[in-house]
């Protein structure tokens, strides 16, 4: 049986995907690069050395130009690699997204799968992890596309800064979370910026 809580999920990633899908191509990157220029300067950020980042697909927040930033600065970045036979993801670092990078899994932007063996990077060992999603409320929870990928790996990474990109459009007030889901300890929209720096302090922790 398919509770209240699931077809309210569900309704929420549709309408706001929809939403954000009605931005347009100039309007989305406007955004973003607000969006990227604010990243880039927040400490929680910028003083990070080991970065996992999401590869835009479709109409998320794009992340080219803070990957690009990242490498220049000398940053080590790592990206998704789906393992969907496994239900799970792995950090993969990438050094040229134009030669790294080539579409994988549902299409998105993903490194090739070579690189998994020679470049592979331990979840516990990332500094700050910069996630998508399809909604996010005001008190940091997140709805991602329902398959739980970012959240198993989230709870592989403890001591990552956990921040979430989305544009304005995709915020709501308070989402219908469930314990599984992972919290952001910070969400950077193209209008502001939230932080809740005790959840990181209560996992170094272990409060």
């Amino acid at each position: 049986m398919i509770d209240g809580s699931f077809r309210e999920r569900s309704r929420l990633r549709q309408a706001m995907v929809a939403q954000r899908d009605r931005l347009s191509a100039e309007e989305r990157l406007a955004k973003s690069e607000r969006i990227a220029a604010v990243l880039m300067t927040h400490p929680l950020f910028s003083q990070k050395k080991l970065v996992f980042i999401y590869c835009h697909f479709r109409s998320e927040v794009q992340t080219a130009r803070v990957i690009d930033e990242c490498l220049e600065r000398g940053k080590t970045v790592c990206v998704p690699m789906s393992l969907p036979e496994q239900a799970q993801m792995a950090a993969v670092a990438i050094i040229d997204p134009l030669c790294d990078l080539a579409p994988g899994y549902m299409g998105i932007p993903e490194p090739l799968p070579l690189l998994t063996q020679t470049r592979r990077v331990e979840p516990a060992a990332i500094e700050v992890a910069v996630i998508p999603g399809t909604v996010f409320d005001r008190s940091g929870h997140r709805l991602g596309y329902g398959l739980g990928f970012y959240d198993r790996f989230l709870v592989r990474a403890p001591t990552a800064i956990r921040i979430g990109l989305s544009f304005a459009c995709q915020m709501v007030e308070r989402l219908p979370a469930q314990p599984h889901d992972i919290p952001m300890d910070m969400i950077v929209t193209e209008e502001e910026v939230m932080v809740w720096p005790g959840r990181l302090r209560a996992r170094v922790l272990g409060l």
